[in-house]
């Protein structure tokens, strides 16, 4: 009978084991996997709000073609304008006509394997640094951009434009709205929004199965680090306190983090990337105001 009763326990250890695993698995390979057939975009377009911008092509150094809009610069500045995480260009309409009616050429970037860009795998930023690039040089050969190039990002895309300025010293400024400090600081709170599962034990399983599939590892997503190296570079931080997409306190351990000029911006009930809905003025107020500090 115990020879049984331990074989049956064994067999049942094993179940559940082999079960934990695949359904870790299955939820990393969704969060990372996001091929264009099972992508939902947004209906709204530019013209719903007053945006004057055409739609432009491009391609990436890995063949990928990547689609944006672009509006042209009035005042010679432009700003890239960067979606977060499984986003497309109509998330940054709003930002776009605030900073297109105050003159500057807007850009709203996106990345692979989102919107109806080639691609199908998310790496948080690892290489979506060439995407950004390419648009950067789409930037560079428009002839009414004769000033400097800023970028504000949302969420996963603001976390990509404090990591490409860091790379890039001809960025003059950076605005991340709801950017999560870094992959390892946020897993937790992420895992739980996107998938519905408890953090633990789920997070670091799912974690680690989704370093396997891209062929990367957790730390190199680190926007603190970024920021820890834009000592020349303006950096103004947005953060809501009812955020439960990232850390709440990543907005702060980002702003900490950041050695040059910066400014932060943090309301309590302001959930992500909420902003520009909930203080609609005041964020067009600040950014144009931010903006035109350091791009003008």
């Amino acid at each position: 009978m115990w020879k049984w009763l331990k074989y049956t326990l064994v067999v049942l250890l094993v179940v559940l084991i082999s079960g934990f695993l695949w359904v870790t698995y299955d939820q990393a390979d969704n969060l990372v996997h996001h091929p264009l057939e099972k992508r939902t975009l947004s209906d709204k377009t530019p013209e719903q709000f007053g945006l004057d911008v055409q739609e432009v092509e491009v391609k990436n150094p890995d063949g990928m073609r990547l689609y944006a809009y672009y509006g042209a610069s009035q005042n010679g500045a432009a700003v890239m304008l960067q979606h977060g995480f499984k986003a497309d260009r109509a998330e940054m309409l709003e930002e776009a006509k605030i900073l297109q009616d105050a003159g500057y050429g807007v850009l709203i970037t996106t990345v692979r394997a989102h919107d109806k860009n080639d691609g199908e795998r998310i790496s948080f930023g690892v290489r979506e640094m060439d995407d950004l690039q390419t648009w950067y040089n789409f930037l560079l050969a428009q002839d009414e951009v004769t000033g400097r190039i800023g970028i504000l990002g949302n969420s996963m895309g603001a976390a990509m434009a404090l990591e490409y300025a860091s790379r890039n010293p001809d960025i003059a400024a950076v605005v991340s709205v709801s950017g999560f400090s870094s992959l390892q600081d946020t897993i937790d709170v992420s895992v739980e929004y996107f998938t519905g599962l408890p953090a633990f034990p789920f997070a670091p399983t799912i974690a680690a199965w989704a370093e396997w599939i891209l062929d990367m590892k957790v730390e190199q997503v680190d926007a603190t680090k970024a920021a820890a190296k834009l000592c020349d570079t303006p950096v103004f931080v947005i953060q809501g306190g009812a955020d439960t997409v990232v850390s709440v306190a990543s907005g702060e351990w980002i702003y900490k983090a950041a050695c040059g000029e910066k400014e932060f911006w943090y309301e309590e009930d302001i959930a992500h990337v909420k902003f520009d809905r909930d203080l609609p003025e005041e964020f067009a107020t600040r950014i144009s105001t931010f903006f035109g500090q350091h791009l003008l």
